[in-house]
């Protein structure tokens, strides 16, 4: 049974508005994504495209090759403006207005409109432009690992080159792949090929979305709220990971454990308030003082934990000792006084990666209590034997220090 050109194409503009009706919805109950706005208008842009394409012959050729072209040529462009939006980047609508305007344009010469094959090829080479470049900038934020990502892109890709391929075709093949007359029979196989790419790059988008925002949950319920520093959480995880490869570590490795002083009595004078900006302003001295592959944890309370990778003992006391005078420094503007306080300091340090994290924790915490029992305010490195004595972390309880 053959489906005339006519119910094709209508059921291919229902089918797009309906995809971007369903994205206006998930859009609406998430108004946080922002870039799902970016992703509706071009459904309804291109659905609307394609209801002015249906009555070609009955209305004027300026709206149904004119303004239904513009109006696909705005829609592939606001894929791309959508992908760079999605990928935190501003949009870049002149090149898309620019696009429009000028098929507008190119749509009052006479040999343009008379040349069928002309306009397939500049269609063609047009929406691909713009549908490459949206799988690239969701192609060049690939270290957001979102399981959608890369199908997202395939299909982008996938569509590119379907468009390429009618300027290769363009004399040989019926419309609307070439520029032969038209047939049915092309007509539904290229509809359903649209079809596909389209509904399958609908789902992805509503993918994608909830993926970043399970992935921002994720990361979220391992921050520290007040400092913006990870949380014990987020060490325990480490330490899972690292028990994971540890045999497998040949750098060396240093942990710190710090603990600021006298931080209840700083409560106990002027508020919890007041200590709650100490060990913001110690959260900024400390990450001002370490390096970028260097790992902060705030692990509760006054207490914290840094983890520095491929780092041997002497470099470790020079960034131990900068955040300790750095620290020391640091005056938190209380009204007319000042809530100043300093930190000491466990080192434990090891000379292979690969060594128990929970280990090094419990001797770097053994070694902060001799910083305090020295008189606080100094860096402390846990002896050798603490390492083979040290009691796992599982066993050490929480501590309240003075």
């Amino acid at each position: 049974m053959q489906i005339d050109v006519f119910t094709i194409m209508i059921a291919s503009c229902v089918a797009i508005f309906l995809f971007g009706g369903a994205l206006l919805f998930f859009w609406n109950q998430d108004r946080a994504s922002h870039w799902l706005a970016w992703w509706v208008a071009p459904f309804l842009m291109g659905g609307l495209g394609v209801a002015l394409i249906i009555p070609r012959g009955l209305i004027l050729d300026l709206i149904s090759i004119g303004l239904a072209n513009a109006l696909l040529f705005g829609a592939f462009g606001f894929v791309w403006q959508g992908a760079r939006v999605f990928g935190g980047r501003q949009p870049l609508l002149v090149p898309v207005l620019i696009t429009a305007l000028g098929w507008m344009g190119l749509t009052q010469l006479p040999f343009f409109m008379e040349n069928m094959s002309v306009r397939v090829v500049t269609y063609s080479l047009v929406t691909a432009s713009f549908t490459g470049l949206a799988a690239w900038e969701l192609w060049r934020d690939r270290a957001e690992h979102l399981p959608s990502r890369i199908p997202a892109v395939a299909v982008l890709a996938s569509f590119a080159v379907t468009l390429c391929f009618r300027v290769l075709v363009v004399e040989m093949a019926p419309f609307p792949v070439g520029a032969l007359p038209v047939r049915s029979n092309w007509v539904g196989g290229f509809n359903a090929l649209v079809f596909a790419h389209v509904g399958f790059f609908a789902m992805l988008i509503i993918s994608l979305t909830k993926e970043r925002r399970e992935a921002e949950q994720r990361k979220f319920a391992l921050l520290d709220p007040l400092t913006g520093l990870m949380n014990r959480r987020a060490f325990m995880g480490q330490v899972e990971r690292s028990a994971r490869r540890r045999k497998y570590g040949h750098e060396p490795l240093t942990l710190l454990v710090l603990d600021l002083d006298h931080f209840k009595s700083v409560n106990d004078r002027f508020g919890h308030h007041a200590g709650d900006r100490v060990l913001v302003a110690f959260a900024a001295a400390a990450e001002a003082c370490i390096r970028p592959t260097d790992q902060l944890y705030r692990m509760g309370g006054e207490e914290f934990c840094f983890i520095l990778p491929d780092t041997a003992l002497p470099e470790a006391l020079a960034i131990a000792e900068r955040i300790r005078r750095t620290f020391a420094g640091n005056l938190v503007r209380v009204g007319d006084q000042h809530a100043a306080t300093t930190v000491s300091i466990g080192v434990a340090t090891t000379d292979h990666a690969g060594f128990d994290l929970e280990i090094l924790l419990a001797a770097a915490d053994a070694a902060v209590y001799e910083a305090k029992a020295r008189g606080r305010n100094r860096v402390v490195v846990a002896e050798p034997t603490a390492l083979r004595h040290a009691a796992p972390l599982s066993e050490i309880g929480e501590r309240k220090r003075a």
